[in-house]
């Protein structure tokens, strides 16, 4: 009898733990849902594997070849502050380097006077001085002195800490004395863990060092256990355990264990992994946004070329450490999502707050009483009366009613009160799409919308038209997309190093020594794993900027093109991202490569062709009255997706749904099936889009919300790019401006300090065309606006069809 290899994909949620089992030969494929386990995580994936090996030949002898586990169990140990008790080594002069941390808070004008200040990770009375100094060439100034240094630690020592972080000034250039002080500590307090910042992040900026180290050793003791655990449950049964990484590679226990900062954010990525492997690696469309929608939050992304776009920072609440993830932006608006009409401003707000699983939306009957995005669908018929294969019945009446308060709140319809909160969330998902396209310097229109998730499906065609990606893709099971896009991802792995030289301080042979000595080192990591050098990187930046721009280096091209490659790549980069270069030097910061396994092709299975477009109607499990922009469609069908063949191609408006998910289609638009089950959605004819689009070109009740979401992410994205770019320390650090978007006449639509608009147009005799940019800072030509000269004011006439419009 033929033995087959099979791969487990586990993705740990909040309320459920998803699974999916991978059959390597044939690329079949089984899945399991269980409720999660939140006192333990591995209880929720035991359960899950043993249901899903029941359903295999031979399922009780089995050994999995490899399990790999999307895991939140360090994100919670962070928002939990639930981690280890933390003692930090520093340089002498530094013990206040957590206290004093950044300037920037959370938050927009006046966050500094309300915003609550957290306890350090690591504790003052928890920090030691270390002796010794290095310069930030890595000489050493003073050196460093066991004998002190023992004598210091003794306070350390009585009060039992359970990890100990040491980052010293300049590690990154010589870890010398980080070295000799982990040894110090390891013969003190043998059973405690030991995190240095020259292994953890061997780079530039203090601060960002240190907080990144002290979070790699705040989780590690309980990472540790945990993992621990897992691997004694599933012994005999599983050859290899790979957790997932932030950045969407997999890495192995022994260096999950002991980098554990590099995986606090796994869980988002998942389904981005899984959207590349169902859509990106299977089909023509490489350039996507990625939409996962649950019940309290979105999370959306961009892939460019098949590759997720990462960022070189993660972002856990208000913490934000230097470790690479997938660039995913999350917002509060998902199924749960609450919407209500405040007294005070009589306008619709929908989300951040969340209905939760309990009591859930009205229309699940329990025990919810307030108007949810769900309830909206459900009042709309986008969703079918029973759920999860029928074995989950929707109250449609509770959620009429609690639709109803939001309208009699409003002063409109039933249908207009549904649909309103349904746009109002969509343009929230909208604002963070923008976030990862348009600022980062793509175009939407030149991507694919993916959606998943549970939620995802009912709102992808109606992003789609706002984005006007097409097709918007729904990949086969969207619920459990997150678990399979673990089980096929890859084992990766990254090391990096300081590497700060302005470009004329430098030879292209010694950046390319230095590439060479990163090749050998990774491959001393990766020499078990079948790794391969995968890419060269480096963070780039011009001199005088604070943000680096991390490019893709070729290194033969440094060898042909000498160190004018570099600077061309900077300038190349920097366009795409902010549309403007500079003409300043070019600095480089850091370089590093970044390692992964050999990919191993998995068979997908191909759906069966159709004899004809039309699918039967055997497939139609019922038929509903849909409303799109006011208008009724009676008898719209619902289909069962696991009927849907290769070819078969479907109108709007209808519903697919499916065990995990539901999917609508609107008027004027058409799904095909693929070759590989995914649902792709087109615009169809000009006659049905011109119908679609002549009732939203009326101005609606709730227009003026959705009109404020919009310059609300203008406004942000204003905010960003300064930040971004600034030379200025008051502005990258305070957030020291402030943007407003004004209307022709001077008046402030949204922003700050905008009343000076005005008063400069007064004084302004002259005409004002396109291209003309005002700077000034009189404070007597803007009202007392600018208060000193080091405050400047910038105008910009914005003009649509050679009319002034703002």
């Amino acid at each position: 009898m033929k033995s087959y290899s099979y791969r487990l994909g586990v993705d740990v949620g909040g309320t459920f733990t998803d699974l999916l089992l991978v059959c390597e030969e044939t690329g079949e494929t089984w899945r399991a849902k269980v409720p999660s386990t939140s006192e333990d995580q591995s209880l929720a994936v035991l359960d899950g594997r043993n249901q899903i090996l029941k359903n295999i030949p031979d399922g009780a002898d089995v050994v999995l070849h490899v399990v790999n586990h999307g895991t939140t169990v360090a994100t919670n140990t962070i928002l939990e502050q639930k981690g280890a008790k933390v003692a930090l080594v520093v340089t002498e002069g530094y013990r206040d380097i957590l206290q004093t941390r950044r300037s920037q808070v959370p938050g927009g004008l006046a966050s500094w006077i309300v915003w609550p200040k957290p306890e350090p990770l690591a504790p003052l009375e928890l920090t030691i001085e270390a002796p010794g100094r290095l310069s930030n060439d890595g000489q050493e100034i003073r050196e460093f002195n066991n004998n002190i240094f023992q004598e210091r630690l003794q306070t350390i020592v009585e009060q039992k800490p359970d990890a100990v972080t040491v980052s010293l000034i300049n590690s990154f250039t010589n870890p010398a004395h980080e070295c000799a002080a982990r040894e110090v500590i390891k013969e003190l307090l043998p059973d405690v863990t030991v995190s240095i910042s020259s292994e953890v992040l061997p780079e530039l900026m203090e601060y960002e060092r240190t907080i990144t180290t002290v979070v790699n050793s705040y989780v590690e003791p309980r990472v540790r256990r945990y993992l621990n655990n897992l691997l004694q449950s599933l012994e005999g049964k599983t050859k290899h355990l790979r957790i997932l990484r932030s950045d969407g590679g997999l890495s192995s226990v022994s260096l999950a264990t002991a980098y554990p900062v590099t995986w606090v954010m796994s869980g988002p990525a998942g389904g981005v992994t899984g959207a590349v492997s169902v859509v990106a690696d299977q089909t023509d469309f490489k350039n996507l946004i990625t939409l996962d929608m649950g019940g309290t939050s979105t999370d959306v992304a961009l892939v460019e070329d098949g590759i997720p776009r990462i960022r070189r920072e993660t972002k856990i609440g208000d913490l934000v450490v230097k470790a690479p993830s997938i660039d995913v932006r999350s917002v509060g608006a998902g199924g749960g999502s609450i919407a209500r009409v405040p007294e005070v401003t009589k306008a619709l707000r929908v989300g951040p707050e969340s209905a939760g699983s309990v009591p859930g939306p009205a229309c699940y009957g329990k025990g919810g009483s307030v108007a949810t995005v769900t309830d909206a669908n459900a009042v709309l018929g986008y969703l079918p009366a029973n759920l999860l294969g029928g074995s989950f019945k929707l109250d449609v009446g509770r959620a009429r009613e609690v639709v109803q308060q939001v309208a009699d709140d409003l002063g409109v319809g039933l249908y207009e009160a549904a649909e309103g909160i349904l746009k109002v969330s969509n343009e929230t998902v909208y604002g963070a799409t923008r976030l990862i396209s348009v600022e980062q310097g793509f175009d939407p229109r030149k991507f694919s919308l993916v959606a998943f998730g549970g939620a995802g499906p009912l709102h992808a065609n109606a992003l789609g038209k706002l984005l006007g990606s097409w097709p918007v893709i729904v990949p086969p099971s969207p619920g459990v997309l997150c678990a399979l896009g673990e089980a096929t991802t890859l084992l990766r792995h990254e090391i990096g190093k300081a590497f700060t030289r302005k470009l004329n301080q430098t030879k292209a042979d010694e950046i390319l020594r230095e590439c060479d000595g990163l090749l050998t080192e990774i491959k001393g990591v990766m020499r078990d794993e079948q790794g391969v050098p995968e890419k060269n990187q480096a963070d780039l930046r011009y001199s005088g900027q604070a943000n680096n721009v991390p490019a893709n280096l070729e290194l033969e091209a440094i060898k042909t093109e000498g160190l004018s490659y570099l600077h061309k790549l900077l300038d190349v980069e920097h366009q795409k991202l902010f549309t403007y270069i500079l003409s300043s030097e070019v600095e480089i910061v850091n370089l590093r490569i970044i390692a992964e396994e050999s990919k191993v092709q998995l068979p997908v299975k191909q759906l069966e062709k159709a004899d004809s477009k039309e699918p039967p109607e055997s497939l139609i499990s019922n038929r509903v009255m849909m409303i799109f922009d006011g208008k009724e469609h009676k008898a719209c069908p619902i289909w069962e997706r696991s009927g849907l063949l290769h070819g078969h191609t479907l109108d709007g408006p209808c519903v697919i749904t499916e065990m995990d998910s539901n999917t609508v289609l609107h008027p004027g638009y058409k799904a095909e099936v693929d070759a590989v089950g995914n649902v792709l959605i087109w615009e169809s004819s000009d006659k049905h889009k011109t119908a679609a689009g002549e009732s939203e070109s009326q101005l609606d009740a709730v227009a003026v919300d959705i009109f404020e979401h919009a310059l609300r992410n203008a406004r942000t994205e204003m905010d960003t790019l300064l930040t971004q770019t600034t030379l200025s320390p008051a502005i990258r650090e305070q957030q020291d401006e402030f943007n407003v978007i004004a209307e022709p006449g001077g008046k402030m639509i949204v922003g700050q300090f905008g009343s000076f608009i005005g008063d400069f147009l007064e004084i302004w005799k002259e005409s004002i065309e396109p291209g003309d940019i005002f700077l000034t800072n009189d404070p007597y030509s803007v009202a007392g606006a600018v208060s000193h000269h080091n405050d400047w004011l910038i105008l910009m006439p914005i003009f649509v069809e050679s009319k002034l419009s703002m």
